[in-house]
């Protein structure tokens, strides 16, 4: 017998005051699993971007930037080989960081590089210092994190150097 039909006569068999108390009873369980099990993560995570995207923007805004004059941000010449493809010099500094990375070149001056799952800080950090030593800029960044506080990510970017 479905549950449908027992339960009707159930519920016809107690009093008003007892369906009022299930009734309430019910509405505050369901109100509490919608707090515990939605709401308070939703806002837990709201409150972790808000704090870190506007540090994230600002790291990735001077990664997009293009480095003027063939000088870095820390003011230091930046590194570029001459006759040597931008994949090469990306594999060779990864290397020397011991970070493995898989790249995919897309012309000699433009690469793909998908990063490990790593935290987002170390990441970005990782980018500006490779963007510095290779003189290429991040002309596509794309992230996705499955940790719910957003510590780790896989990061993909192409990085694109003039030549």
């Amino acid at each position: 017998m479905p549950i449908q039909q027992k339960l009707g006569p159930w519920w016809q068999e107690r009093s008003a005051r007892e369906r009022r108390i299930l009734v309430l009873w019910i509405v505050a369980v369901a109100a509490l699993s919608l707090w515990f099990g939605v709401c308070a993560p939703l806002f837990q995570r709201i409150a972790v971007l808000e704090k870190r995207v506007p540090e994230l923007q600002v790291l990735l805004n001077r990664m997009r930037a293009q480095p003027s004059a063939g000088k870095s941000a820390a003011g230091v010449v930046a590194a570029q080989p001459s006759g040597e493809d931008l994949r090469s010099t990306v594999y060779a500094r990864l290397a020397e960081s011991q970070i493995v990375a898989e790249l995919r070149a897309l012309s000699p001056t433009r690469v793909e590089m998908r990063l490990p799952e790593m935290p987002m800080k170390d990441a970005l950090d990782m980018l500006d210092t490779l963007r510095q030593q290779t003189g290429a800029r991040v002309a596509v960044f794309g992230a996705r994190s499955d940790d719910p506080a957003g510590g780790t990510a896989r990061v993909v970017v192409e990085l694109e150097r003039n030549p």
